[in-house]
């Protein structure tokens, strides 16, 4: 059971010009310049961007190929299974960077579980599956013989299954009596002197059940740490719950860390580098708050199919031809020594003209830019490119109604999450909100600061934390007075910026603005997990990302040109 970026019938091939035959599995992207008529696999030429042959179709960009079936990996998910014929199926609505496959059909982990090839809805934040259906462990228990197990109420957390039925450690137990039949009794009675640990009985006075394994009690009320009993008074059982540690206590105060232990009095327990460690309360890492993060590395997600064709770069029947320093310049017939002239792609074009949009050319038109491979003007309120699409709005009111969500197009029925490293497209639902780019369901999870903890209470608002682009910003917001700078630290309240510009869209200036720069956050919990060191543009209220452009300086000129009128 696989999630699957590609199979069955797929030609890698990289391509110029070649005409996306997919659209229903590409969204609304207008269609690339072609020079050719693509009716089957053997006919595809050359492009920058890398393209699969499914089936009899031809996929660029994000289109992948599932079996015969096209779709795209931002929008869909592709399942395998293979129980000696194998088969394919498509789940649409679901991006394939939140998704698992339960069976032939894509799911999204952090609210749903799969039981038994069967996609059930989660009912508490940990729960498991009883057969086919899935129950909440806080609340209720799986209880019965293999292939007749039922959900029955968890009224303690000292109750457990005797059979199909629930009983009570500390006032009754489970006794075997014949024939074979498991039976509750009040603690006090004969048959509770011995009761069953896995299969095997043993005496509850002397002995205690770990992990299905009989060990003896050190003292009359022994806890089970792995498959060690253990004095809570004297000791500690620390780490996750498949590789405890058994700890003596270096005092009755003294809690876990991690694997280790610590004073609360004069320490705390600090998360560094994935792990927890103590260290001493009046140090830095203790004065740090939870609206810090790591730095995470940037990646293409998946392997490669993802990642977008590189600016300055040609492909050639499967070769990488890079422009270089010495004036050689890539073109249909390889590199070529080219003093004075100009190539985009195969095609020689006038810079003064003419605008190369990785491997392109376009005649200049108004205020144009580059999208991916398509050229388009900045100004038209019925263009919109995200991340290397280009669409075009056929809806009245232009672009206001009309958000990028990656590269794909948020409409109002669907619902954009994102992070610093994801944006991905829901669609709506009752109940639910964005922690950075998860949707999250609130009965379930509540969100601070990007991050994802289990729903204590009922609460009928939903706090949500989210990353916001500055390409859905409005042109009067835009174009008006906004800052950039790099991160320097984040606390409770505040957000501390360095190497501060003052920007100003409509005006086309930029000025530098005096250290330290501060930006107050009344509620850290609804602001993004922000990295430390990286660059974001804010305004007195928001933070936001450039998703779109690959430099800070690309950002600038976008904002510049898009604003800006002498």
């Amino acid at each position: 059971m696989l999630t699957l970026f590609a199979f069955a019938y797929i030609s890698s091939v990289w391509l110029i010009g070649g005409s996306n035959v997919c659209g229903a599995a590409m969204g609304g992207r207008e269609d690339p310049k072609s020079d050719c008529v693509l009716t089957n696999c053997e006919q595809l030429s050359n492009d920058i961007g890398k393209a699969e042959c499914c089936g009899n179709q031809v996929c660029t960009g994000a289109g992948l190929c599932c079996g015969g079936q096209a779709f795209n990996p931002e929008e869909g998910t592709c399942c395998e299974v293979d129980n000696g014929h194998n088969k394919t199926a498509v789940t649409k609505g679901l991006s394939q960077k939140v998704s698992s496959c339960c069976g032939l059909k894509a799911y999204n982990k952090l609210n749903d579980i799969c039981c038994e090839s069967n996609v059930a809805a989660k009912p508490g934040p940990n729960a498991k599956c009883c057969g086919k259906v899935a129950f909440d462990v806080e609340k209720q228990l799986c209880c019965g013989p293999e292939g007749l197990k039922e959900v029955v109420p968890k009224t303690s957390t000292e109750h457990r299954c005797c059979g199909d039925k629930p009983f009570n450690l500390r006032n009754q137990c489970c006794c075997t009596v014949p024939p074979e039949r498991l039976k509750i009794e009040s603690i006090n009675s004969s048959c509770c002197q011995s009761a069953l640990c896995g299969e095997k009985p043993y005496n509850i006075s002397s002995g205690l059940c770990c992990d299905s394994t009989v060990v003896n009690k050190t003292v009359p009320d022994a806890s089970c740490c792995g498959k060690v009993a253990f004095d809570k008074h004297t000791h500690l059982c620390c780490g996750p719950h498949n590789n405890k540690t058994f700890l003596q206590k270096d005092s009755s105060g003294h809690v876990c860390c991690g694997h280790k232990q610590y004073d609360p009095k004069t320490e705390c327990c600090y998360e560094m580098n994935g792990s927890l460690e103590p260290k001493q309360i009046n140090s830095s890492s203790c004065k740090k708050d939870l609206c810090t993060s790591e730095r995470v590395q940037n990646q293409c997600f998946g392997q490669t199919s993802y990642c977008l064709a590189q600016s300055g770069v040609l492909c050639r029947k499967g070769t990488l031809y890079k422009y270089r320093d010495d004036g050689e310049v890539c073109s249909a017939g390889g590199t070529h020594p080219s003093p004075e002239q100009h190539y985009c792609g195969r095609e020689l074009y006038l810079p003064e003209e003419d605008i190369c949009c990785h491997g392109h050319r376009h005649a200049k038109n108004g205020n144009s830019h580059c999208c991916g491979g398509e050229a388009y003007n900045i100004s038209d309120p019925k263009k919109k490119c995200c991340a290397g699409r280009l669409y075009n709005l056929t809806g009245q009111s232009g672009e206001k109604y009309y958000n990028c969500c990656g590269s794909l197009l948020q409409t109002t029925e669907s619902v954009c999450c994102s992070s610093e490293f994801n944006e991905v497209l829901y669609s709506k639902k009752s109940g639910f909100g964005c922690c950075g780019h998860q949707y999250f369901n609130a009965s379930l999870w509540s969100c601070c600061a990007g991050r994802l903890s289990p729903a204590k209470n009922q609460n009928k608002t939903i706090n949500e934390s989210k990353l916001l682009s500055i390409n859905d910003l409005n042109e009067s917001d835009l174009c008006n007075k906004m800052q950039i700078g790099t991160v320097d630290s984040v606390s409770l309240y505040s957000i501390v910026f360095r190497d501060v510009l003052a920007i100003h869209g409509r005006n086309a200036t930029m000025t530098h603005l005096a250290l330290p720069h501060i930006l107050e956050t009344p509620d850290c919990c609804s602001f993004p997990k922000l990295t430390p060191g990286k660059i974001y543009f804010f305004d007195g209220k928001n933070v936001f990302a450039d998703f779109n452009h690959d430099s800070v300086l690309q950002s600038l000129y976008f904002i510049f040109s898009k604003c800006y009128g002498p």
